[in-house]
């Protein structure tokens, strides 16, 4: 055969090449029919792959271009012969289940994963389930290994994220990086809360590769949660899905039903995120569940909403987790396809939760039906003489909040954090900071007037932070008195989760009783708010509080807040004893059935008990 024959005969067999499954040696090779050809290892990688194992996704060709990272395979985590210590096991099958689908199935002792693909669709439909969580890394990722030459179009966070090109070094473990410049970049400083995101990924000239999550049902830590979703080196671009992460994880790890997303590639056009995954049902794959065997909730509407911000209903047991935006009209609200069970319902304003319920049941093929409810537990509504922040759940209307989640806190991008005294009136909730690091800003001063008339009553001064890291714990004085010491935090993160692009953690409300004495003749009071407790670290890593909001309660001479006035004298450097914390509150406001006049509800990863904090 001539060459110009052999070339025209390997073009004809190109254009002619439909749905189908070729197995080698080493590879089964799945062709979708729709111009997306990718590859799975059957044996071990050869010695010049630098991350994957058996089960990888060895190439990734769409309309005869190759968009795979050379010597990088697409794999849960780093390979799965990875996950577990002590055990390499991997098996790894391939079977054209019928006319129009191909299922490869990679079985460890522990972890099942499924590659699926359909006649005509240029995608990679996939599934993951477990009976014990990774322990070599306590996380599941699916990540595809990307050229990102051929991409070069990131889907990229504000801040420029994950890219890490141009790297002149770490500044925190191995995956946190400087530029010369002093911006900073890391895979976590591309993470978006669950709620807000279906699909992510990469283009180029005529493609796009793209990676679409699912309901998320199997992980943890609720629709705020956040984890890395992409990284770029000069090797790869790297496109993440946590199927469940352990970095500032709140919640257990939940398993036994099963994990499904898809991966599709297209001409550069975003993705279908409509997924429809039923078809698994006929094809033996483990742990899925078809939406027949489920229920579905349907409230009739949140009321006593503030228009201002966005509400959440979120559902969770042990074995799922669902959530569903409320509308901003009717307040109504709509989950479908919840597992069976008994779960646990809390609404959200933004980030904070101001209601709670109890022992929600869901049937299959049937609607849980929930009335009309009332919020009530929102701090908002107790008048205040000054109120520092809102009662979100989230810092982000603070100095630096809204870049904390896309860069490290030293990034040269960000205000200095140190800017003590706040002055109530005259410095806007900018000005205060979102996280007080005890070796940066540990020590914060806020200043403000008060009224005569008002220093001859017990206050209170709330503290909301909302994650707690490394034993650090807030406490406050007033006018240079001894600091009262919050009696501790419902949950403790490392002090690396607060470099990590997250401020999600626990909710909590630290309460303080201010005793009339404590006020001096001064027009100007201090109220000192410092970081106590914790031990090792420093700088950056020290013990920290993210913050959500500071407020001094008391009723003015009308029933509305009254505008804080300016400070007009220099604060005092003495002043008496605060007394201890009454209480440390939330993070979920008190049950239905729970009394309300003398107990708060505080619940940590579904153990609950009650403080008596009297009336």
């Amino acid at each position: 055969m001539t060459y110009m024959r052999w070339a025209l005969f390997a073009a004809a067999a190109a254009c002619c090449a439909g749905f189908g499954l070729n197995t080698s040696t080493d590879e089964y090779t799945i062709d979708t029919g729709a111009e997306l050809v990718f590859s799975v290892r059957r044996t071990a990688p050869p010695v010049d792959v630098t991350v994957g194992s058996i089960g990888g996704i060895t190439s990734l060709k769409y309309k005869d271009v190759e968009y795979a990272a050379e010597g990088r395979y697409s794999t849960v985590n780093d390979g799965f012969d990875f996950l577990f210590a002590g055990v390499s096991d991997v098996t790894v099958d391939a079977v054209v289940a019928d006319t129009k689908t191909i299922k490869v199935t990679v079985v460890t002792p522990f972890l099942t994963h499924y590659y699926i693909a359909q006649d005509g669709d240029p995608r990679i439909y996939m599934g993951t389930i477990w009976t014990k969580q990774p322990d070599i890394e306590s996380k599941i990722h699916f990540v595809f290994r990307l050229n990102p030459v051929l991409l070069p179009e990131f889907m990229l966070t504000e801040g420029g994220g994950g890219d890490t090109r141009g790297a002149t070094g770490t500044i925190e473990a191995d995956d946190v990086f400087a530029l010369s410049h002093g911006e900073t970049r890391s895979k976590h400083y591309t993470g978006s809360r669950l709620q807000d995101w279906i699909f992510m990924g990469a283009s180029g000239a005529g493609a796009g590769m793209w990676l679409i999550r699912g309901s998320h049902e199997t992980g943890s830590g609720g629709p705020f949660y956040r984890s890395a979703r992409s990284q770029t080196t000069d090797e790869s671009h790297d496109l993440i899905y946590a199927v469940n992460d352990i970095h500032a994880q709140t919640e257990a790890f939940r398993s036994g039903t099963l994990a499904a997303y898809s991966f599709a590639a297209t001409a550069g056009d975003t993705p279908n995120t409509g997924v429809d995954y039923e078809f698994y049902a006929g094809l033996g794959v483990s742990g899925f569940v078809i939406a027949e065997e489920r229920g579905q909730i349907r409230g009739v509407g949140v009321q006593q909403r503030n228009p201002a911000f966005r509400y959440t209903v979120a559902f969770a047991n042990a074995n799922g987790q669902y959530w569903s935006a409320v509308d901003a009209g009717s307040g109504a609200f709509r989950v479908p396809y919840v597992l069976p069970g008994v779960y646990t319902m809390t609404v959200y304003k933004n980030e904070l939760a101001v209601f709670l319920r109890e022992n929600v049941t869901v049937e299959p093929l049937e609607i849980t039906s929930i009335p009309a409810l009332n919020i009530t537990g929102d701090p908002s509504t107790a008048a205040a003489v000054f109120r520092i922040g809102d009662w979100d759940g989230s810092p982000r209307e603070l100095m630096n909040g809204g870049n904390i989640d896309t860069m490290h806190p030293s990034d040269s991008r960000l205000s200095a954090w140190d800017t003590s005294p706040f002055v109530v009136g005259e410095d806007p909730a900018a000005g205060f900071p979102a996280y007080l690091f005890k070796d940066v800003n540990g020590l914060f001063i806020i200043e403000f007037v008060l009224p005569e008339a008002m220093k001859t009553a017990t206050r209170t001064i709330r503290v909301g932070t909302t994650l707690s890291a490394g034993g650090g714990r807030p406490a406050v004085s007033v006018n240079g008195g001894v600091a009262a010491v919050s009696a501790g935090v419902a949950f403790d993160m490392p002090t690396r989760s607060v470099t990590l692009g997250t401020y999600r953690g626990v909710n909590e409300m630290h309460v303080f009783e201010v005793p009339p004495g404590s006020w001096t003749a001064d027009a100007v009071q201090t109220v000192t708010i410092s970081v106590e407790g914790g031990a090792g670290g420093f700088a950056w890593l020290s013990p920290a509080l993210a913050v959500d909001c500071v407020d001094l309660l008391g009723q003015w001479e009308t029933s509305a807040p009254a505008t804080d006035a300016p400070a007009t004298a220099a604060p005092p450097t003495v002043g008496p004893t605060l007394a201890p914390p009454a209480s440390t509150l939330l993070p979920n406001p008190p049950p239905e059935s729970a009394s309300t006049t003398c107990s708060v509800l505080l619940t940590i990863l579904g153990a609950a008990f009650v403080i008596f904090v009297g009336v």
